[in-house]
């Protein structure tokens, strides 16, 4: 994996997609794909997780962080899991917070950290949730849409202006919790 400087400042990475999963419903079990459907402003088609007007419209992991987790719990963690939607390898994620990213043909904006919850102890198993504290993955707003195939590289597609967008996150995670109460969606969309 590069390092942080290399991250941010090359925009030809050795990473890509190696792992989509799909949720239909609340509590289904997580259906492996290997193309999807990503909807500017929405995330991934069919999957509960994924909606317009919120937070976390697709969710991202590394299978790195999911090696060193396994290792720490003394078992194999298979994908999916983890509940973030797609598994990528060679990047490291929590360094290109308020970066745009281009999976495949899809271009996201990475808006904040996931944080692990209690749901990592019934989907992965006990002590799942320490040990993925400060490795969660990221969510990302889609930017623009389009299919996403396993196999499909990943590269920074712009690094000017990110500590801007991260200024514009308070105000734009109000207007989409105020969207989604106007819709009559008053789920808060918290992806775990």
């Amino acid at each position: 994996m590069k390092n942080k400087n290399q991250i941010l400042t090359n925009k030809s990475l050795d990473a890509e997609v190696i792992a989509i999963h799909v949720v239909r419903k609340r509590g289904a079990r997580e259906k492996p794909r290997n193309c999807v459907m990503i909807r500017t402003n929405f995330g991934i088609e069919g999957d509960y997780r994924s909606g317009k007007y919120q937070t976390g419209q697709i969710t991202l992991i590394e299978a790195e962080t999911m090696d060193v987790v396994s290792r720490k719990l003394g078992y194999e963690i298979p994908y999916g899991k983890s509940r973030r939607q797609i598994m990528v390898r060679g990047i490291s994620l929590h360094e290109v917070t308020g970066y745009q990213l281009r999976l495949g043909s899809v271009t996201v904006e990475v808006e904040e950290v996931c944080k692990p919850c209690n749901n990592m102890e019934t989907k992965i198993g006990a002590g799942a949730k320490s040990a993925m504290e400060g490795k969660g993955g990221i969510r990302c707003r889609v930017i623009k849409g389009g299919k996403l195939h396993v196999g499909d590289t990943i590269t920074i597609e712009d690094n000017s202006w990110s500590w801007f967008r991260l200024l514009l996150r308070l105000p734009r995670k109000y207007f989409f919790y105020v969207m989604r109460i106007l819709n009559g969606n008053n789920a808060v969309g918290s992806i775990t």
